[in-house]
Order: structure tokens, then sequence, then C-alpha cells
């Protein structure tokens, strides 16, 4: 998959940047895909997604309360972000600390685990496959850390030519 990250700069503030995946092609990134699809269905779910993650980027940080760690491989940082426990929607995505999340897609969880629903798989693997990637470009430091850890430098765009 090709795409670039862009930073959400509404939910990006002075504690934490968001950033999320545009694949090649689209108007909409996976996160604007992902609202519009469950706008409606699960608008309070939205909402409260939504709140969460202007307070991460503006107040709260990335806390590791709001998110399920190891959704991915080990150690790709790979989470879930949701409302709480009980609430259905969960929203993929790749957390660095406290400063810095790349938002992906998800959807509603009907099943024990991502891997059982098909749309949940399809999100967690993008994610999983986008922090191959982004990782591979810091170790060959192709990405780099701004000053305070909050943003990245360098190339944004990912092709898949270029990542084999």
């Amino acid at each position: 998959m090709n795409f670039r990250l862009e930073k959400i700069k509404e939910l990006s503030g002075r504690v934490a940047s968001v950033y999320t995946v545009l694949p090649d092609g689209d108007q909409a990134s996976v996160f604007e895909q992902f609202l519009d699809e469950y706008n409606g269905t699960y608008q309070a779910e939205l909402d409260d997604i939504v709140s969460r993650l202007h307070a991460i980027g503006h107040k709260t940080g990335a806390r590791a309360s709001f998110f399920k760690e190891g959704e991915g491989k080990w150690r790709d940082l790979v989470c879930a972000l949701y409302d709480e426990p009980e609430r259905k929607l969960r929203l993929y995505c790749l957390r660095w600390g406290g400063d810095f999340i790349i938002l992906g897609g998800g959807g509603p969880k009907n099943t024990r685990t991502w891997q059982e629903d098909e749309n949940l798989s399809y999100h967690a693997e993008m994610m999983i496959a986008v922090a191959k990637r982004v990782h591979r470009r810091f170790k060959d430091g192709e990405l780099k850390w701004t000053a305070g850890y909050k943003d990245i430098t360098g190339d944004l765009e990912f092709k898949d030519e270029e990542d084999d």
C-alpha cells in the first residue's frame, strides 16, 4: 500500500501530535473514512473518540490507559483506542509514548479477538504494515523526531517499491 502520513492539526496540540494515514489516490484519510463509515450508527462513540483525541493533543497526552496495547506484532506499538471498555467501536493506531500517535481505521468489535472479524483484521493488519514501514524508516535515519518528540520530519510518503 502506498500512503503518506499527515498531521491532523485540529487534534494536535501542545501536549501531543496526532497523525493519520492517507492512502495514495484517496481524498480522505483512513481516519476520516472511519468517521464517515460509522457516522450515525455509532455517533455517540465517535463523538467520545474525537473528544478523547482532542484531549490527547491538547490536555492529557496519549495516556496508556486510553489504549489497549499489544494489538499488533511484538513491540510494533499497534494498539486500539476506545472510549470505555464496554463500548464497541475500536480505532487502531500506533502510539509512541504520550506525545505522538498515528491513527488508522477500525470498527465495532463484536468478537473476542480482532482476528475473528474481517473488518477489524483489515484495519489492524494495515496498521501493523504501517508500523513496520515507519519503524524501518526511523532505523534507516529517513525519519527523525523533532525537538520534544512530538513530530517527525523526513520522507512521510511511503511507496511500496521503495520500502521492499
